[in-house]
């Protein structure tokens, strides 16, 4: 399992190669069952996921109790609710697994230690969340400016692969649609 977050640090810090080894031992391995909250809205936090296999969704539960998907991740993925991670604030937003899981996690007490003991660790999760918030700014972008029809045909023609993964509820509620809704969007996509 650990040698996916080696491959992955390497990627992007590569110049570290021989200090990786040591970074992995601040890492435990977990596994969730499929539909296992991981994280629910009200918990402390402290807990940062790295996905070797499987995929999760992030949302908040409306007036009405239904669950609101903004964001996933799938394999090679880091996912926490941040705010409770970085503050003392309980999580706004859940994670729950929508396939059996397996994750590293670490705690936020060895997250500190490791960026203090390895601070090339910094480099490496300041790429991680570039990348993660220009991924954000492009949906940012995207959404409001095209119809949830076409939101759904981009989002499918993007990642055809990856929208397999989501149960039609979580996927409805991602592009912000009702499932008999998404069900016409499918038909017509693949027509």
């Amino acid at each position: 399992m650990k040698s996916q977050l080696y491959d992955h640090i390497l990627k992007l810090v590569p110049s570290f190669e021989n200090e990786i080894d040591k970074v992995l031992r601040y890492f435990e391995e977990q596994t969730f069952s499929k539909n296992s909250v991981v994280i629910d809205e009200g918990d402390l936090v402290n807990r940062f996921y790295f996905v070797i296999k499987g995929c999760l969704h992030i949302y908040f539960k409306d007036h009405d109790g239904y669950q609101n998907t903004i964001h996933f991740a799938i394999e090679d993925w880091w996912v926490t609710e941040y705010n409770a991670f970085l503050g003392t604030n309980p999580s706004n937003f859940g994670i729950a697994t929508l396939e059996e899981t397996e994750v590293l996690m670490i705690t936020k007490e060895n997250f500190e230690k490791l960026l203090l003991d390895y601070p090339f660790m910094g480099i490496y999760f300041n790429k991680v969340h570039m990348r993660a918030y220009g991924a954000s700014l492009q949906k940012q972008k995207t959404y409001p400016m095209t119809t949830k029809k076409d939101f759904h045909a981009y989002f499918c023609k993007t990642y055809p692969d990856l929208v397999k993964r989501f149960p039609d509820d979580v996927f409805a509620s991602y592009i912000g649609i009702a499932t008999d809704e998404l069900k016409v969007f499918n038909e017509n996509f693949r027509s």
